[in-house]
């Protein structure tokens, strides 16, 4: 029964609707209330005995080749993405952050993309296309405005959907992709404050690139 069901969530791709019923090590290691494309990289079945991905990308790097592949990234990122909004930050050596308002991309309580926003996650699509030896994390968060049960499908059908543009739109490999709703749980701010609200409601895109030495751990959350 566990296979049927993470089969039918798998054999959606990109379609990313709602898969709440994956078995425990799926679920674990890739989040509750995951789409297709979120909460694990599709194609990477979980082994439950070991609680691993069976299977990788091709493609890793190690040692100071991380660095330097991350660098570069970095600086193409920071340099497209000035005056949209979005802000690009190095997490670690090999990590990534690129941190959307939620404002830019959403109208209040939507989850379909505005359209003038699409140019941009095209050109974010476009560097992923350009570094394809990363796993990228993408996670919806929102302020603490309605319940948290409303809150926390809100932020996984967000993050589905910045997926979806990557995927479809600006044709970055599904297998790459991980995503996850937080909903209210991890805020940035103080939500007593508009302005606090307002930098809570956003999507973070992780770029984590897969070390040859630890492939794994591409495929964690960073936090």
């Amino acid at each position: 029964m566990k296979t049927k069901l993470l089969a039918t969530c798998l054999s959606a791709a990109i379609v990313l609707t709602g898969c709440e019923s994956l078995d425990g090590n799926y679920r674990g290691a890739a989040g509750a209330g995951i789409g297709a494309v979120a909460g694990g990289v599709i194609g990477h079945q979980m082994d439950s005995r070991k609680g691993r991905y069976v299977g990788a990308i091709a493609g890793a790097l190690t040692g100071a080749a991380i660095g330097s592949y991350m660098d570069r990234q970095a600086q193409q990122l920071q340099s497209q993405m000035q005056g949209t909004g979005v802000n690009v930050q190095r997490v670690d050596d090999a990590t990534l952050l690129l941190n959307m308002p939620g404002d830019l991309l959403f109208a209040t309580d939507q989850y379909q993309i505005i359209p003038a926003f699409y140019q941009t996650l095209s050109t974010i699509a476009n560097s992923a296309n350009q570094y394809p030896d990363t796993i990228i994390h993408i996670y919806g968060h929102t302020d603490n405005v309605g319940t948290a049960e409303y809150n926390q499908g809100l932020s996984e059908r967000r993050a589905n959907a910045v997926a979806q543009s990557l995927v479809q739109q600006g044709g970055v490999n599904p297998q790459r992709i991980v995503t996850r709703g937080y909903g209210l749980h991890r805020p940035r701010a103080d939500n007593s404050t508009p302005q606090g609200r307002q930098q809570n409601r956003r999507v973070e895109i992780y770029f984590r690139v897969i070390d040859a030495n630890n492939p794994q751990a591409a495929y964690s959350a960073p936090y």
